[in-house]
């Protein structure tokens, strides 16, 4: 388990997959959360290996007060980027949206990247429009890099893309430059 001072990221448990299921399926940004319509054994499946950093990604449960209140991973797929660079994605469940636990949540990701994994380089991408995630990627420490231009596939058309990173130089222990 990873402790901040309000959120703390851990291994999912199996009484989170009904909620993790609900919100698998939510429609984030003219897409799902999670691609492909995943049914509830294929979630209990990836869940059941989550707070392992396996191949290609890290599933972590974000808890405040003992409840689950969302969800972080990291990317790293050998065959997209280079070694020692992670993608992350953040979903924080309805009504605990806009409290900051996305923040802190995204900060504890990153001292586990940085200093546990041996980061280089840590980076988001976000819909141009999706404020919440800019402002949590900014907060975080993260600088927009610039504009993915038709980058993701969505209901509404292709959308544009904001991409934020922060490299192992830029995080300086927790202690942003």
């Amino acid at each position: 388990m990873i402790r901040g001072e309000v959120v703390s990221l851990r291994r999912f448990r199996a009484e989170d997959v009904d909620r993790v299921h609900a919100f698998a399926n939510e429609d984030v940004g003219g897409r799902p959360w999670w691609s492909g319509n995943p049914s509830r054994p294929e979630v209990a499946r990836r869940i059941a290996a989550s707070g392992v950093q396996g191949e290609q990604r890290l599933d972590l449960a974000i808890e405040v007060d003992g409840r689950l209140v969302g969800e972080v991973n990291a990317r790293s797929p050998r065959d997209a980027f280079p070694e020692g660079v992670y993608e992350f994605g953040i979903a924080v469940y309805g009504d605990d949206r806009g409290r900051g636990y996305a923040t802190e949540a995204v900060r504890l990701l990153l001292r586990h990247l940085f200093d546990e994994r041996g980061a280089a380089r840590v980076q988001c991408s976000t819909d141009v429009e999706n404020v919440g995630m800019r402002t949590v990627a900014e907060r975080a420490g993260l600088l927009g890099e610039g504009v993915l231009r038709g980058y993701m596939p969505a209901s509404r058309g292709r959308r544009d893309y904001a991409l934020y990173g922060i490299t192992r130089s830029d995080w300086n222990g927790g202690t942003w430059t």
